[in-house]
């Protein structure tokens, strides 16, 4: 049986947008969930309540992490205190109740999410409208059940007749209602709610709370701290330059937020924990990504894209994509992920040196070609690359000038990347393909709703995994080579671990799962070498932050990897250490602490994908090759533009092929 903060949270779950009912309140649902979770103490005969007090029956424990909790609390002190007294209590842990019911959601297979912030209910569930058998029982999904019950005149269950009371002391039925239709129920959710004693008496309760009092004055966007920076140019050069370290200084001197000024625009930038947790929990209500990816997309002929993409549409689109970019999808074809590893590093050179960077985004773009097109773009590499670069420093990064995508050498690249994308497309034409991929479910779309997703979209959908993997997962793969090669002891280790799992008959998910050096290695080279610098946004709705009125159409940058660098998140943040991920220290768990991979809604929708495609690689290579750095001692150098990623100056020798390549 669900409790029933698990239900409540259901019946505010969007399905539109994958949010637990964003307009309502943090403080009204924080205190649903502790009425939610006192009900479930009464149900199970732990306490009672009156008119005026709630009472302590039994203090054993129920053996349920959103229950024992808080019955222990209640246990500790024998007095009888007022109901409002310990849902005051309750509702400060009520982040943390509901992070816990829905990971068990997710668990049962009634929720399905991406990452911490995206929940949808699970397929089985939309279409049935039932849960999964829980205790020997089936139950139908609570808002069909809910609604059922105030659109007719059916007898109510006695667990229904709570949930309603709940939802009416805390004002969920104003969000998750329309007016008329409110208007239509509200006699209805009246006369139900009067019908559980020990549910009148916490909704009483519940309504009695009110809001927390008011913030402090905020104080207006022209106070926020500025940043001194030079004449004209203001921070331009420090921004284009290291934009993580600019951030990192400045939130050392400012705070959390900032003002920044770079030749003719300014920013606001939101730097830090606090910052990261903001844009968790908020940022879908406030900040959106479209005018960031707009000039990109226009240059690209498309409309609109997944990164340019806010609210419903962009979630309908992560829906569309999801699937090919699954940690399932890629752990189901890891031996042709090995096999095309293998294929590329054979033409390596033994004892002459290469280029890590370049190396790497040759391999990781044929791995995603693939995977996700079921064609191969080995000859279409550099003009990928010189496309994606060129259009990132004009429309997205805007340090170059427009004028520059109109040179032979990058008019010509867009124009093989044009037939690429005729190639794609003409291959899905075929019947006897072997896979269903990516494009396929792009076409699907297309064919469905061409509105939504027209043809002049197609284009820049069928090339982004291609831009994507060249500018993430190959600069960690080339990230991760440097710290290995930096750290003879670590590639001992993961080359053991390499050999131990290629010793297998077949290559399983759940062996590549258990490689706890390797992973830790992937988690530590995120953090130390983020890819992602910082965020850029605009200001959708005005918001409060850090003290300050942050107003609409601002622009703004969010940093969100500066966390990684604070001493007070990851000690001797300069360290290359993999013990931060072991379980007795779990750096990386602190909420908002580590964001490699973005923020909130945007978050990177194939970070699992890419996690198992970087792992796998590296494994492949070190366990068919040994390699040395070109120069010894060689210090890393870092090229900030488009993206963070090793210069052309890093680069390895292959000293002997340890395993033949088949």
């Amino acid at each position: 049986m669900l409790r029933f903060v698990e239900e409540i949270l259901l019946l505010l779950l969007s399905g539109e947008d994958g949010d637990i009912a964003p307009s309502l309140p943090p403080h009204s649902l924080n205190t649903v969930l502790a009425g939610a979770v006192l009900m479930d103490l009464a149900l199970e005969n732990r306490i009672d309540t009156d008119l005026e007090r709630l009472m302590l029956i039994d203090p054993t424990p129920v053996g349920d992490e959103l229950l024992d909790p808080t019955l222990a609390v209640i246990a500790q002190d024998a007095r009888a205190y007022p109901v409002g007294h310990w849902l005051g209590h309750v509702a400060m842990h009520g982040d943390e109740i509901r992070e816990q019911a829905l990971s068990r959601l997710v668990q049962r297979g009634i929720l399905e999410s991406e990452g911490s912030t995206l929940f949808f209910l699970s397929s089985n569930v939309s279409r049935s409208k039932r849960y999964p058998v829980i205790d020997g029982e089936a139950t139908e999904e609570v808002q069909s059940r809910i609604m059922r019950l105030l659109f007719s005149d059916d007898i109510p269950d006695p667990r229904d007749i709570v949930i309603i009371s709940l939802a009416a002391a805390c004002d969920v039925f104003e969000c998750i209602l329309s007016r008329d239709e409110l208007a239509e129920v509200q006699e209805r959710i009246d006369l139900i709610s009067k019908m559980d004693l020990i549910g009148q008496s916490v909704a009483r309760a519940l309504r009695s709370m009110g809001p927390p009092p008011p913030a402090p004055s905020v104080r207006p966007p022209e106070e926020i701290p500025q940043v001194s920076g030079w004449p004209l140019v203001g921070s331009a050069f420090d921004m284009a330059g290291d934009l993580r370290s600019f951030l990192t200084r400045q939130y050392r001197k400012h705070g959390p937020i900032f003002q920044i000024r770079a030749l003719n625009r300014r920013y606001i930038a939101l730097v830090g924990l606090e910052a990261n947790r903001f844009v968790q929990k908020q940022g879908r209500s406030f900040l959106r990504s479209h005018e960031t990816w707009q000039g990109f997309n226009m240059a690209m002929g498309a409309k609109d894209a997944l990164t340019a993409m806010d609210g419903p549409a962009h979630i309908r689109m992560r829906k569309v994509q999801r699937s090919a970019y699954s940690q399932k999808s890629i752990e189901h074809r890891l031996d042709e992920v090995v096999d095309i590893t293998r294929r590329m590093i054979a033409e390596w050179p033994q004892n002459r040196p290469v280029v890590t960077q370049y190396a790497m985004q040759n391999i990781i773009a044929e791995q995603i070609a693939i995977l996700t097109t079921g064609i191969s773009v080995e000859d279409s590499i550099d003009d990928l690359i010189t496309t994606l670069n060129g259009l990132l420093r004009v429309h997205v990064m805007r340090q170059r000038p427009g004028w520059i995508l109109r040179l032979p050498r990058l008019r010509r690249a867009r124009k093989r990347v044009e037939e690429l994308h005729t190639m794609v497309l003409a291959h899905h034409e075929r019947e006897d393909r072997a896979n269903r991929d990516l494009i396929d479910d792009f076409l699907e779309l297309h064919r469905t709703d061409p509105q939504f997703f027209p043809e002049t979209d197609l284009q820049l959908a069928v090339l982004g995994p291609f831009f994507a993997g060249i500018e993430t997962a190959a600069t960690t793969c080339a990230f991760m080579i440097y710290a290995i090669l930096k750290h003879p002891e670590l590639l001992e280790r993961i080359t053991a671990e390499a050999d131990a799992f290629f010793d297998q008959e077949t290559l399983a998910p759940e062996s590549l799962r258990e490689l706890d050096v390797t992973h830790r290695t992937v988690l530590e080279t995120l953090r130390m070498y983020p890819v992602i610098s910082g965020l850029p946004r605009t200001v959708a709705n005005s918001f409060e932050f850090a003290g300050y009125n942050v107003p609409a159409r601002t622009k703004v940058i969010v940093g969100n990897t500066v966390t990684h660098h604070l001493s007070e998140w990851f000690p001797n943040p300069q360290r290359f250490d993999i013990d931060r991920y072991t379980a007795e220290r779990a750096e990386h768990k602190q909420p908002g602490a580590f964001a490699p991979f973005g923020l909130g809604t945007h978050r990177c929708l194939g970070s699992n994908f890419a996690e198992v495609q970087i792992a796998l690689t590296l494994l492949t290579i070190v366990h068919d090759l040994e390699l040395r750095l070109a120069s010894p001692g060689y210090k890393l150098k870092v090229k900030q533009t488009p993206t963070p990623h090793p210069t052309s100056s890093f680069k390895f020798r292959v000293l002997r092929r340890r395993q033949s390549s088949h």
